[in-house]
Formats: C-alpha cells, sequence, structure tokens
C-alpha cells in the first residue's frame, strides 16, 4: 500500500500463530483503524500451515491512525475480527537502528 508524499506514516507490527491445517489458499487480513472506522493496511497470508508457524510483519499505515483491529470480511460485509493475529503500535526500533556517540 502506497501513501501520497506528505503524509505522515508509522509502522505496526502483526503478529500472531497461523492455525495448522492443510494450505489451499491465502487471506487478505485488513487492518483496520477503529477510531475512524477505516481500513489503514492489509497483510495476505496463507489460511493455514502444516505445522505451527509465528508471523511478525511490519506494516506501514498513516500516523494519524488510532486504535487498531485486524481480521476479515464476511459474505455481507460485516468486519469479523481475527482472533489469533494481533496488531501492536508502534513497533518496536530494532537494534540496528540504534544510535550511539560516534568515536572521534
Amino acid at each position: 500500500m502506497s501513501y501520497i508524499t506528505g503524509f505522515a506514516v508509522m509502522e505496526v507490527a502483526v503478529r500472531g500463530v497461523l492455525p495448522i491445517g492443510d494450505t489451499t489458499e491465502n487471506v487478505t487480513y485488513f487492518i483496520l483503524d477503529t477510531a475512524k472506522s477505516a481500513i489503514v493496511g492489509q497483510v495476505v497470508l496463507p489460511k493455514a500451515v502444516k505445522r505451527s508457524l509465528a508471523v511478525a510483519v511490519t506494516v506501514k499505515v498513516p500516523a494519524a491512525a488510532g486504535s487498531f483491529a485486524i481480521g476479515t470480511f464476511d459474505d455481507g460485509g460485516t468486519f469479523q475480527t481475527c482472533s489469533f493475529l494481533r496488531v501492536e503500535s508502534p513497533t518496536v526500533a530494532r537494534p540496528d537502528d540504534a544510535v550511539g556517540p560516534s568515536a572521534r
């Protein structure tokens, strides 16, 4: 997903453990800004996996977004929250992004 230049973005992490079963298809999970009832991001993951698999995916969303939910839409268009995925906001800085004192 891309954003128009000039809009501030932040990174959130989608984390969870995928269901175990026969992998038959991929599912698009939508990240919803619950305060505005607006879709702000999405991830595509397998519907199921053969053995336990934890996921951690970083997604860019608008910085103005508030609280988040992740899930799918049923055939009637109703948002269904996913029980095995969660959105963590904001993501924790990676150690390689750290800045320390410089040698002189």
